[in-house]
């Protein structure tokens, strides 16, 4: 197996697991990241059964199932708390892997202790000369490197995509979420999707008594994404039931509440000469599927198994190849649940809406059945 000197772009979750799968392949890593340090980042993360797939892989699955909280089966109820369809996680092909969440920091804090990556912090890149034999970096310090591979794994807003991926565009359907964290007895709790008529909440146990929260609505104009907050949620989430308005009564602070709109990329583009998308850069969606980290995953882990018997040149090639159906698929998804709930503004809509949820169970769960029932890659 060759070694090669290869320029990882963002250390979130994604860079920072694909910087430890390199290092320990051999290869000659560097990391960079944009901020000047590590930050607190999220509020809660629910990893499904085939990001834990992934995980494991990496060596990181056992100390997150120490810090994590296990969920057996995934709720589908109306705003006033009607269950519309309920499913366990523990029937195949769901169980060959256990579905679990977390705080967002504590999965980051872990990955960063195991992998012991070598950020250097406070860096971007000025320009870049890509070619068929590698890439020649100016960067931001003044300092010029010639890399094997560049490998964007820097987010949904990513730098690398705007600068060699032209074709691809940020498509916004609208709708703008938050996210906190409450505190809640979780002791045989279950996630349960509420949703209303444009709009949906989602409350997820975490473990230790705590929820991290989730809640979103259609906002053509932007008006819910301006207002405060704690304005916004109280009035749109008013006639929720009794779980979901006791977490919202925790709030005090805006600060508590991480507030963002839904994107989603245009088209699915992997490779350009030696450049590398992987995560969010290469296929930011709605969280609908809870696909973001895990699909980012799967990318790593089929990249360190292509590199091992293959040139890089071969290696991205067959990358893109084994990846885009199963990506395409996600995306396709990830936004046809996303129109699936905004039909509930219009009585007839919601009435089927909840009809296929009742007759086809939760949408979500049914995504993640055809996803542990394929290989991710060969």
């Amino acid at each position: 197996m060759n070694q090669y000197k290869i320029l990882i772009v963002g250390a979130g979750i994604i860079g920072t697991s694909l910087d430890h799968a390199l290092s320990k392949q051999g290869h000659l890593t560097t990391i960079i990241e944009k901020v000047e340090q590590y930050s607190i980042e999220g509020a809660g993360i629910c990893l499904p059964g085939n990001a834990m797939i992934e995980l494991k892989k990496l060596g990181f699955s056992k100390k997150i199932m120490e810090a994590a909280h296990q969920v057996f089966d995934i709720e589908y109820a109306l705003k006033d708390g009607k269950t519309l369809s309920k499913t366990s996680l523990i029937e195949k092909p769901l169980n060959q892997a256990p579905f679990v969440s977390l705080s967002r920091n504590k999965l980051l804090e872990i990955i960063r202790e195991e992998s012991n990556s070598q950020v250097k912090f406070n860096t971007t890149i000025l320009t870049m000369k890509n070619s068929n034999k590698g890439v020649s970096v100016l960067f931001s310090n003044g300092d010029t490197e010639y890399f094997d591979l560049l490998i964007g794994a820097d987010g949904i807003n990513s730098q690398i995509r705007s600068l060699e991926f032209t074709n691809t565009t940020i498509l916004k359907p609208d709708i703008t979420n938050w996210r906190f964290t409450a505190r809640m007895n979780t002791t045989d709790k279950h996630p349960i999707y509420y949703l209303g008529t444009d709009n949906a909440f989602m409350i997820y146990p975490m473990g230790d008594n705590t929820v991290y929260c989730y809640g979103q609505t259609t906002d053509k104009n932007g008006y819910w994404h301006k207002k405060n907050p704690l304005n916004a949620l109280s009035e749109i989430f008013k006639d929720y039931c009794e779980p979901v308005s006791k977490v919202l009564n925790q709030l005090s602070d805006s600060s508590e509440i991480i507030t963002g709109e839904l994107k989603s990329v245009s088209t699915i583009e992997a490779v350009n000469k030696r450049v590398l998308l992987l995560g969010d850069a290469l296929h930011g969606c709605p969280p609908t599927l809870q696909q973001g980290v895990a699909l980012g995953l799967e990318d790593v882990n089929c990249l360190i198994s292509l590199l091992k018997e293959n040139s890089i040149c071969d290696t991205l090639s067959k990358f893109e190849k084994i990846r885009k159906p199963r990506i395409e698929w996600v995306l396709k998804e990830s936004n046809q649940i996303i129109k699936l709930a905004s039909m509930g503004n219009y009585y007839l809509g919601r009435l089927l809406r909840n009809f296929i949820i009742r007759k086809k169970g939760p949408v979500n769960v049914s995504g993640w059945r055809k996803l542990m029932s394929e290989k991710a890659y060969s």
